[in-house]
């Protein structure tokens, strides 16, 4: 017998599109992309790259929704267009995770949400309850079921909108960034489901991802994207081997593979390159002189201190109970000097927005005291409270109000009562520092989720609070992009600012917060300098959360210290090779 003729539920043939009528750049060019049944193609690019359009055009929401001028086809199921058909008949064969889960959430319950579709399909009810449970229980959602999605933390949502389109078993699944929200265990599990039922049940899956240290194992090809064209494609090993462009372009490369390249390109004899920390122990550790290794002593701080004695947030007893009965925080006791930099750590529905609402008044304490440079919050308006804290959300559209970007980050500013002719420069000065010039007369809602996250954030800056709290502040941006986020925070640091960041995103916690503060259930289970931190398995574990992978390199290495970046186990093991050769 011959072999079984592949099917390619998802092609793209010479694809080409550009936003707008009379627009002249193209978002993707030229694109020819066949996906066969039953495989994960992992799609990364920096922002702006042409990722999300691809997605939009997967469907039909291109150029069905979104007008512009559009070459080539793009066909579904092997027989229909995305030109032809609307997105309604599309649906049935083609499910989309979009960036942002709310706009995917409309019903009263997380059960509802996930049984609307095969209830909508006319599937026996046995059939219904089975997929539900199942999906439930896969997605940690089962103690939830009877709450309103638009409840829930942003992970929580990402993964209840995730459930709802696999209880359809759609024929082809698009993701686009199905773990930007999600704590690192969780990705684990949302990308080990929609690996295992892409082969089990012969699945096309088209995944977005910046985050590449969960989905490297999870799929069969990657495709690296850039200005709308594909540079790289091939198996997963293949295109990391051009790891260091990777990194150079703003993408989040895994750290340990990273490492490895540089040691590659400083003389090491590096085989192959590990994806892993475990892989990363066998292909580095026969090269390294452990005995060496292990004399090392731990490294200095990397940041000069800013703390000072000044108490400027002060929790003490804080427990909040929401309408529906859920008591979101417990006993919490915690206490911010001015000039520290601390990273709010937890896995999703752990409390971490919970009780930043609390910091600019957003959210009045059930219980206990919350007092912000001596202003009792329970006391003090969210305008009084907003020019010295700013709030940087985890979803910028619940952040934007106007209709144009400039009048959006003006908008603070004429609130706090700043002159008229200040506005403009300050404005400008933002916007030029995170590179969102070009943006400034456009509309808000019309951009990425990236380009809104970075309004946001000008938004914010330009206000120039003293207390600074960014919610999961690299939401929808490339490495780059966040990276500058970041570097901004610093600048503010460094000019006496207090930053709090919440975020699952390990590498920046550990990266650039000087403290870190876990919570687990709402209540506070770790809070010790980061080093410090991230020795501590049982509360990491605990919490959904595990350090760095160069900080577990380290640690299987026998390094007595605590690696928290590439740069510090690069610089680290510069010398340390066996028999003290580059070669080695």
């Amino acid at each position: 017998m011959g072999e079984e003729t592949p099917t390619y539920p998802l092609q793209y043939e010479r694809f080409s599109f550009a936003y707008g009528q009379d627009a002249q750049t193209k978002a993707v060019e030229n694109i020819d992309l066949k996906l066969p049944a039953g495989r994960v193609v992992l799609i990364t690019g920096p922002s702006g790259a042409g990722k999300t359009t691809l997605c939009r055009a997967g469907n039909g929401l291109i150029p069905q929704e979104f007008k512009g001028k559009m070459q080539g086809r793009v066909i579904i199921s092997e027989k229909y267009t995305a030109r032809k058909y609307g997105v309604s008949a599309l649906s049935k064969l083609v499910g989309v995770l979009q960036q942002d889960p709310d706009t995917q959430l409309f019903l009263p319950t997380i059960e509802d949400e996930i049984v609307f579709g095969p209830c909508n399909y006319g599937l026996p009810a046995e059939e219904i309850r089975q997929r539900s449970e199942y999906l439930l229980q896969l997605t940690r959602l089962t103690p939830h079921r009877k709450k309103n999605p638009h409840n829930l933390s942003g992970g929580q949502k990402q993964v209840c909108a995730l459930a709802a389109i696999l209880a359809f078993q759609p024929e082809t699944l698009i993701l686009d960034e199905p773990t930007s929200n999600i704590d690192p265990q969780g990705s684990e599990i949302v990308l080990e489901l929609i690996a295992k039922q892409a082969r089990e049940e012969g699945r096309t899956t088209l995944l977005i991802e910046h985050k590449l240290e969960e989905a490297v194992h999870m799929v069969d090809e990657m495709i690296l994207l850039d200005q709308g064209k594909i540079l790289y494609r091939g198996p997963v090993r293949e295109v990391l081997e051009h790891v260091e462009y990777i990194d150079s372009v703003g993408l989040n490369a895994p750290q340990v593979t990273l490492l490895a390249a540089r040691l590659r390109s400083a003389g090491w004899k590096v085989e192959r390159l590990p994806l892993d920390s475990e892989e990363a122990v066998e292909v580095l550790g026969p090269l390294i002189d452990r005995e060496k290794l292990q004399q090392q002593p731990e490294l200095p701080p990397r940041h000069k201190s800013r703390q000072t004695e000044e108490v400027v947030i002060d929790i003490r007893g804080l427990k909040h109970t929401y309408k529906d009965g859920t008591i979101a925080l417990h006993n919490i006791d915690l206490r911010i000097q001015r000039g520290e930099f601390v990273a709010i750590l937890g896995q999703n529905g752990s409390g971490k927005t919970t009780l930043v609402k609390h910091l600019n008044g957003l959210l009045k304490p059930t219980e206990g005291l919350v007092t912000i440079v001596g202003q009792d919050t329970r006391k003090a308006s969210v305008n009084t409270l907003a020019r010295t804290v700013g709030l940087i959300f985890q979803n910028p559209d619940n952040q934007i109000c106007k209709m144009k970007v400039y009048d959006e980050i003006a908008f603070g500013l004429k609130n706090i009562g700043v002159p008229k002719e200040q506005i403009s420069g300050r404005v400008r000065q933002v916007a030029e520092e995170l590179e969102i010039v070009h943006l400034l007369d456009k509309n808000p809602f019309t951009l990425s989720l990236g380009e809104k996250q970075r309004i946001a954030v000008a938004a914010v800056l330009a206000m120039q609070p003293d207390i600074l709290i960014l919610d999961e502040p690299t939401t929808g941006q490339d490495f780059k992009r966040a990276k500058e986020i970041m570097d901004m925070a610093v600048r503010l640091h460094e000019a006496g600012k207090t930053i709090l960041v919440i975020t699952h995103d390990m590498n920046l916690a550990a990266e650039y917060c000087e403290r870190v503060v876990v919570l687990a259930g709402g209540r506070v289970l770790l809070d010790a300098p980061t080093r410090e931190a991230f020795q501590n398995d049982a509360a990491l574990r605990e919490s959904s959360l595990r350090p760095p992978q160069v900080t577990l390199l380290g640690r299987a290495l026998g390094y007595p210290g605590t690696w928290l970046t590439v740069n510090e186990a690069f610089t680290t093991l510069q010398g340390m090779q066996r028999g003290g050769e580059q070669s080695a």
